[in-house]
């Protein structure tokens, strides 16, 4: 017997066309300064098929052809992100809080012909394009006529010099929408075809490419709009706190376009104080980002308490979020902080840690600090160090490991470069962990220790390289990390091990103190003995570093790859106090 339904692929373009029309008055508003900019969807429509004619007829974008971004989140942004796989293209938003290097490998490596830009990072593009040669056109989105000319003929004198022969046109994006048919014939495409590009940090060596298909997209969109996930509907209005070059803002775009659910974006900034200005404007119900934006608003609100809040949920990750962070939205605003985990490789939703029905008080409060629970068709698996899969079990530690509809199979592999999806070298290092990354049967490795309770809740532990191996016993940097964040005086911390000649390694707390705390030994004590009734005494950092900020990665993770550098070279000032083992012995409290 066979099934009798029929089979059409999804495509990007369907959702394009849905959301223009059967939500075409919900709206879509950019705060670029403190006055809001509305654009219903219908318009984004009608902009969006205009802007597929205009890459078309003008630039000669083709099926497969790759479009690029350097943009803040602006409704122009989200136009690029629709066109650009609705017409065969693919859609690459380049990471503007990358290093130059980096941005200019993922250019080449993706091979973007054409780069819609901010007018803001105009002239940082043009001084990165002599090392980028496919690429063929710019175009600026709010850039004044002025600054058209000025930057075309930077590139022309630029090329004149050094490649005459070569040409980039530069155009301002809304001459090129201008009297464009607001119709577009979109292809039919198959379904894994490719629709968007995106590039993952978090390996070693250069960054690598995932390559999201339209069905893939449909299905993470789909699973976002669950109410399991983030229950994206059509009557709650979601701020983006999260950019879209940091994996198509999560997803949220186009599941907003698919349900309909007004979209509010912060434009240039997420800064506290405009945040707290565009939340009273625009009173969005729903918002997302890095649990770094919650915890810099919340500070300020301690300072300006808002006069009303409109927020019910903050969807927060990107790295573990402090449970103390997660009650304090909860007790001061009535905000439901929901913790989730994913990766680049992962679409990037993963888990979404909603509490079953019925628990309460402790138990709530454990699922709520946990990463969440797995949805039905992502599978996982706990690996110990001899690859053995583990029971579900909250003591069975070991590497997370995930597959499903949703997770990548492997990295992009360029064919003008070499070396599972990145360069063979970079910044003179030849280490690539690409392949390394996928296992034989088909699963992803995560690079997370984590334990997964039998009813499927995800608890990450630390991140496989910031373990810190001391005595014989693991001490999970990420674990220490929350519990120095309860302390008053501590607004952020990060710990990395150590060498230490007798236990192997011991945990280097690096901490920024608030106003009022001086960086003293008696500080640090009183940091270190509020940490003993979660802790036991062995597992107690004895080694501080008070620091004025802590650098963080452009997914505002903290960048612990610099603070082991600085520690290499000698230019942290650590403080260390008496041996706490002196008096524990390991594995003892």
């Amino acid at each position: 017997m066979e099934s009798t339904m029929q089979e059409r692929p999804f495509s990007v373009s369907q959702i394009l066309t849905y959301g223009t029309n059967a939500h075409r008055n919900s709206t879509v508003t950019t705060y670029l300064g403190t006055e809001p900019e509305v654009t219903t969807f219908k318009e984004i429509g009608a902009r969006v098929a205009a802007l597929a004619h205009a890459l078309a007829e003008d630039f000669g974008i083709r099926i497969g052809d790759r479009v690029a971004t350097l943009m803040v989140n602006r409704t122009e942004h989200l136009e690029v992100l629709l066109a650009a796989p609705s017409m065969g293209a693919v859609f690459q938003p380049l990471n503007r809080q990358l290093a130059d290097d980096q941005v200019i490998h993922t250019i080449n490596h993706a091979e973007d012909r054409v780069i819609v830009c901010d007018a803001v990072d105009a002239d940082r593009l043009v001084e990165m394009l002599p090392q980028c040669p496919t690429v063929e056109g710019v175009v600026l989105v709010g850039a004044s006529p002025a600054d058209i000319t000025r930057i075309q003929d930077r590139i022309t004198l630029t090329f004149a010099e050094a490649d005459p022969d070569r040409q980039v046109h530069v155009a301002d994006y809304e001459s090129l929408l201008d009297e464009r048919p607001a119709i577009y014939d979109w292809p039919n495409l198959p379904e894994t075809a490719p629709a968007a590009l995106c590039y993952s940090t978090g390996t070693a060596g250069a960054p690598k490419g995932v390559v999201y298909s339209h069905r893939s997209l449909w299905l993470h969109s789909l699973g976002l709009r669950t109410a399991d996930s983030f229950g994206i509907q059509n009557d709650t209005p979601f701020l983006l706190g999260v950019p879209i070059y940091h994996v198509l803002s999560w997803g949220v775009p186009l599941a907003a376009f698919m349900s309909g659910a007004p979209m509010v974006m912060t434009g240039h900034t997420t800064d506290p104080e405009h945040l707290a200005h565009v939340i009273e404007d625009a009173m969005p119900r729903q918002a997302h980002g890095a649990s770094a934006v919650w915890m810099s608003l919340i500070v300020h609100y301690e300072k300006t308490p808002p006069r009303r809040m409109s927020l019910q949920t903050i969807y927060s990750g990107g790295s573990q979020v402090p449970p103390a962070l997660i009650d304090a939205w909860e007790a001061r605003y009535g905000v439901d902080m929901i913790h989730c985990w994913g990766m680049t490789e992962t679409s990037p939703i993963g888990t979404v840690a909603h509490p079953p029905a019925g628990v309460a008080g402790q138990a709530r409060a454990a699922y709520r600090y946990s990463q969440g629970r797995f949805p039905v068709g992502l599978e996982y698996r706990i690996v110990n160090d001899a690859g053995r899969a583990l029971e579900s079990h909250d003591r069975n530690a070991g590497e997370l490991q995930v597959r499903g509809n949703t997770v990548a199979a492997s990295y992009y592999e360029s064919p003008s470069q070499t070396g599972d999806g990145a360069a063979s070298v970079f910044r003179g290092e030849a280490v690539d962990d690409g392949s390394s990354r996928f296992t034989v049967d088909g699963w992803l490795r995560t690079g997370d220790i984590a334990t997964v309770t039998q009813d499927g809740f995800l608890v990450i532990h630390d991140r496989k390289n910031d373990v810190i191996r001391s005595g014989g016993e693991w001490i999970y940097s990420a674990s220490l990390e929350n519990y120095l964040l309860a302390y008053p005086g501590v607004n952020e911390a990060a710990v990395i091990g150590i060498p230490d000649d007798k236990w192997g390694q011991r945990p280097l707390a690096v901490v920024v103190l608030a106003a009022g705390y001086e960086p003293t030994e008696e500080t640090a004590t009183d940091i270190r003995n509020s940490l003993l009734p979660q802790v036991p005494a062995w597992m107690a950092p004895e080694n501080f570093c008070f620091v004025e900020n802590i650098e963080r990665t452009s997914v505002e993770k903290f960048d612990k790859k610099e603070l082991r550098r600085l520690m290499r070279r000698g230019e942290l000032e650590i403080m260390t106090l008496p041996d706490p083992n002196e008096e524990a012995e390991f594995g003892e409290d």
